[in-house]
């Protein structure tokens, strides 16, 4: 593995501990503005799985769930986003995970592993921010923990405690 992709899974293991009250919970991101499912499949417990929609992709490593989950992708609309975007950058894509476990039927906060989520557009560049979108409706930069190559933004995520957005320089 490059270093720089362990350095990036350690950051996010470091913010859950650090976080570790938000990755607990649970949330419905329709309710937050992330109104539409732009794809979804079923995970088998213990099974690696892909997902990839418009530009997004996502790896799941084998051992990110012990149930069989439906993991849906959630997008809404970038200018809701953009209201409470910095001056100066442009929201280019938005996201949210509700990951509901099969056998609960609840919606899961964390995850076993983390996943690899990155996103692929002619915007994304080296002034590109990946943001926390929290469910009062504030921010917090998370690039620390992104990998930007080329035209592509990757970041680990180890569970769904608040949506995300990101943003590229206007």
């Amino acid at each position: 593995m490059k270093l720089r992709l362990k350095v990036v899974i350690g950051l996010s293991i470091i913010s859950m501990f650090l976080f570790g009250g938000m990755v607990a919970a649970a949330t419905d991101f329709t309710q937050f503005g992330f109104k539409d499912v732009a794809a979804e499949k079923v995970i088998k417990a213990g099974e690696a799985g892909k997902i990839s929609h418009s530009g997004i992709k996502i790896q799941i490593p084998e051992g990110a769930f012990d149930h069989d989950v439906l993991f849906q992708v959630l997008e809404g609309n970038n200018k809701q986003f953009q209201a409470v975007a910095p001056k100066g950058e442009k929201v280019i894509m938005n996201f949210a995970f509700r990951v509901i476990d099969l056998e609960t039927n609840q919606i899961l906060g964390a995850f076993n592993n983390p996943v690899t989520f990155s996103y692929k557009d002619k915007e994304v560049n080296k002034g590109s921010i990946y943001y926390n979108y929290r469910v009062d409706g504030t921010i917090a930069n998370n690039n620390g923990g992104s990998v930007i190559e080329g035209r592509t933004l990757t970041h680990p995520v180890g569970g769904a405690p608040v949506g995300w957005f990101i943003t590229s320089p206007k």
